[in-house]
């Protein structure tokens, strides 16, 4: 699927600054390389034949150098297909636990396997944290805002935004939003996960609130209605979908919800769409 630049951009986060710790077998790769090297030294040395060098991508390789670099490759795939199912798993958990409750020793636990394990891959417990907030809001720009982008602007992209929205509301209503949940553990906490947190949230905010000038700009909303106001609204019709559905289960919330979104458009349309 292409994306529109200028409006994915509004979207995009950083990656966070977090290292994958050394992997396995990185100082095997190196000693190995070395090893030949000098192997080969001393076969020319002695007037042995060595390895042609062959013209290409592989040039000045010998054989066990392709195939200690090969090695190396699989061994740095497999390092990041590790750790991602290590994120994978901690979110999962977060949603049940928050992140407050992740540790390294949980989440090994969950995934069978040694504390050291994990920790080669984060290094601690606040960069497990922060991993699994960027990949809950990689997942949630995949599942809200990119399908909404890919429709045309205006009403329309605002109407496919908070619909997106709700049908991953709806769905967390039983596993817990990391976002919300994040908020009450970590609105008084200052530090790298707080941060984390509030840029994602904010940086959602920031493409609701262009989905609804974008709106005013086609004409699909009054050109006086402001903007500040409708997303605030739109994102407490969110919060309290949450709080009434989750913790007080009470029934016919998300059709509440959606009432609450119509009525905000209505209000906001032109005389003549009114």
């Amino acid at each position: 699927m292409t994306h529109s630049t200028t409006d994915s951009a509004a979207f995009s986060v950083p990656a966070p600054d977090v290292g994958d710790g050394v992997l396995p077998g990185a100082s095997a790769v190196s000693g190995a390389t070395g090893g030949a090297a000098v192997a080969t030294r001393a076969a020319r040395s002695a007037g042995a034949p060595t390895a042609r060098r062959s013209v290409g991508a592989g040039a000045g390789r010998t054989p066990v150098r392709a195939a200690t670099h090969k090695a190396g490759a699989r061994g740095a795939l497999k390092g990041q297909q590790t750790r991602a199912a290590i994120v994978d798993a901690a979110l999962g958990l977060a949603a049940h636990v928050g992140l407050e409750g992740l540790s390294i020793g949980a989440v090994a636990e969950v995934m069978h396997m040694s504390k050291s394990g994990v920790f080669a891959h984060f290094g601690s417990r606040e960069e497990l944290q922060i991993s699994v907030v960027r990949e809950y809001h990689q997942r949630f720009e995949e599942e809200v805002f990119f399908p909404a982008v890919a429709g045309p602007r205006g009403l329309p992209r605002l109407r496919a935004m908070f619909a997106n929205w709700m049908q991953r509301t709806s769905i967390e209503i039983e596993a817990g939003c990391i976002y919300i949940s994040g908020a009450v553990e970590f609105d008084d906490r200052p530090g790298p996960v707080r941060d984390a947190l509030a840029s994602s949230v904010k940086t959602w905010l920031s493409a609701m609130h262009r989905a609804v000038v974008l709106a005013k700009n086609e004409g699909h909303l009054r050109a006086d209605a402001d903007e500040h106001q409708l997303t605030f609204e739109i994102h407490g019709l969110i919060l309290a979908l949450h709080y009434e559905a989750r913790f007080l289960k009470t029934p016919g919330s998300v059709e509440r919800a959606l009432a609450g979104f119509e009525r905000i458009v209505r209000e906001h349309l032109p005389p003549v769409a009114a």
